[in-house]
């Protein structure tokens, strides 16, 4: 149960209140919140001691997680581990450092009123007791309830459907509806909408689109309530990385290296509104050919270097489109040097530096002016990037892009997009969702609308299925054909293949992906469709 030292339950209250439990002041802490009831409830009050040697099993312990004070019931002690866990939540022990505990329930009061007497009599600290030594058989009720579910919502016509809930959310946010928002909450439970979020990349944007669409219903709270430490994270590590991107911008600038930011970086670099909701795992820069070997020797003058192996970094220069990782000395953000949005041979139109020259234009920002893509190089990167549909993040952002572009620029994107010959149904199908995200007019055949209904199906699948259903997906992809994209995407090891590289998949490994991508074709099929 979460406890407050008055209004304040920040790291310096809970500072104070770990001084003053030391000594002889003996403060107190009122109550709130569910999980040690029904011993323990507001408006009650704790009373607290210094802990130390001779805390026992039954005593509550108050500790410091994530600013706030927590009081739990010790339920084991093992040398220096010692166990808590809520009355009301058996199920969910933890075990917080010592350097966290704050002090040790001494006494229980009524009330803060001068005159509230105790309520920890002899019978209430015997229940405290039964408590803490049974907690593990009183949580086999909910185990068994929880394992129950699991089971009868991993039949696939019982299955939820978190992904299609988190698509209609977003849509909701780039349409800033609140209605529709909250409607789509209510396609899932909170817990599972939030893991398909951090799965897709996409819980600072939920976060953020519960505070600025003001919804208040209590779906809404418990995901937000979940999401908020991803959200700050990712805030924060926005805000990190800008620093380390301007100090990249000068070097490769001073370096004379013709170079133009991608994505995330991009939006950094232009102080987007929204840039640190979607702060990048690595910072993208797209580079010539030809220049990449110097743009690599000035990063690493500058501290920067490959934790690959060497045979690794050949590799990557062979079959990727972008140079091995480049780290920094200290902490900060991978850096990829890119010299064309796809690897070779994955898709046949071409995405290299020569081919983009009439998508960049130049932004000045605090380190000078720099190249980037436009909205509408732009819009055909997120498409590529999104072919999969394994990030709905990249969806949402090019959702954003295409709605701001004007008729013109979404005909010139629709006619690059459509003389896609290699992987056209994917790329095609991504700029679709898209595009119906944001409530735009697009233009699909049959196959992009089965691949879409494919993915949501795929998405809402159990994961060991959905990470191994290859053989669908290159199906579908195919337009319901066996193509060499379907092969590419069975072999497992297709990500480092040469494009001429014509080699078998491994025996097994093909063997095993045909299974389960069988399976997973058949799990589709029996699952409910999406409202």
């Amino acid at each position: 149960m979460s406890t407050t030292s008055g209004q304040d339950t920040k790291t310096r209250a809970a500072s104070v209140v770990r001084l003053l439990a030391g000594s002889q002041a003996q403060p107190r802490v009122a109550m709130r919140g569910m999980s040690m009831t029904p011993l323990l409830k507001e408006p009650m009050v704790l009373k607290l001691g210094p802990s130390s040697g001779d805390d026992r099993v039954g005593d509550i312990l108050v500790f410091e997680r994530a600013s706030e004070l927590i009081a739990h019931r010790i339920t084991k002690i093992h040398g220096d581990v010692v166990q808590t866990c809520g009355d009301a939540v058996p199920w969910s022990p933890e075990e917080p450092e010592r350097s966290a505990i704050v002090g040790k329930v001494i006494a229980v009061l009524a009330s803060d009123d001068d005159s509230a007497s105790r309520v920890d009599t002899l019978m209430f600290r015997l229940r405290g007791i039964y408590k803490a030594r049974f907690r593990a058989a009183r949580a086999l009720p909910f185990r068994a309830r929880v394992l129950g579910l699991r089971c009868v919502y991993a039949l696939p016509w019982m299955r939820r459907r978190p992904y299609v809930a988190l698509v209609q959310a977003m849509a909701a946010k780039l349409h800033s509806d609140t209605r529709a928002f909250e409607r789509a909450l209510d396609l899932a439970e909170p817990v599972a909408i939030a893991a398909t979020a951090r799965r897709h990349g996409c819980s600072a944007m939920l976060v953020d689109a519960v505070s600025t669409l003001g919804a208040r219903s209590e779906r809404a709270v418990r995901l937000q309530h979940i999401l908020q430490p991803v959200g700050r994270s990712v805030a924060l590590r926005g805000m990190a990385t800008r620093t380390q991107l301007l100090a990249l911008v000068r070097v490769l600038s001073t370096a004379g290296i013709s170079f133009a930011l991608l994505k995330g970086a991009a939006r950094l670099y232009r102080g987007d509104e929204d840039a640190t909701l979607h702060a990048s795992a690595d910072l993208d820069i797209l580079v010539p050919r030809a220049q990449l070997d110097a743009a690599v020797d000035a990063l690493r003058a500058h501290g920067y270097g490959e934790r690959a192996a060497e045979d690794r970094q050949r590799k990557y220069r062979d079959h990727h489109h972008h140079a091995a990782p480049l780290f920094p000395s200290e902490r900060g953000s991978a850096v990829e040097l890119h010299v064309a949005l796809a690897p070779p041979g994955w898709l046949s139109i071409p995405l290299d530096w020569e081919a983009l020259e009439r998508y960049l234009t130049t932004v000045d920002g605090a380190a000078g002016p720099v190249q980037m893509l436009d909205n509408a190089g732009t819009a055909l990167h997120y498409a590529v990037h999104a072919i999969g549909l394994h990030r709905l993040r990249d969806i949402v952002l090019l959702g954003a892009i295409v709605a701001r572009l004007g008729p013109r620029e979404r005909r010139d994107l629709r006619v690059a997009i459509a003389a896609e010959q290699t992987d056209g149904i994917r790329l095609g199908s991504a700029a679709l969702l898209a595009a119906r995200l944001a409530g735009v007019g697009w233009a699909a055949d049959g196959s992009h609308e089965e691949y879409l209904r494919w993915v949501m199906r795929r998405e809402d699948m159990p994961l060991f299925l959905g990470d191994r259903s290859q053989l669908a997906e290159g199906w579908f992809a195919a337009g319901r054909r066996f193509t060499p994209l379907t092969f590419r995407l069975l072999d497992p090891r297709s990500r480092l293949a040469a494009p001429g590289d014509r080699r078998k998949p491994a025996l097994l490994a093909a063997a095993g992906r045909t299974l389960t991508g069988v399976a997973a074709y058949c799990y589709a099929c029996l699952m409910r469709p999406a409202t």
